[in-house]
């Protein structure tokens, strides 16, 4: 079945692949410094802390890996 909502990140990717190219450049940089600044104000603790990985939605990563666990 369809999701008929659409998250933000869609939305947020669609903008970056679809948008006007002057508007997504701006943007893109305000991120990019908006993320500079995230980084140079972590402290050192924060430095070393792996980053968190997203997982995978469904079975389809198992499936493509041939790690599926059905017998036949």
């Amino acid at each position: 079945m369809a999701r008929s909502e659409i998250t933000d990140e869609v939305q947020v990717l669609r903008f970056f692949e679809t948008g006007p190219i002057d508007k997504v450049e701006a943007v893109f940089n305000i991120v990019c410094e908006k993320m500079r600044e995230r980084l140079r104000d972590r402290g050192p603790a924060e430095a070393g802390a792996p980053l968190r990985r997203r997982r995978s939605r469904g079975n389809d990563a198992g499936e493509k890996e041939g790690t599926s666990s059905s017998t036949g």
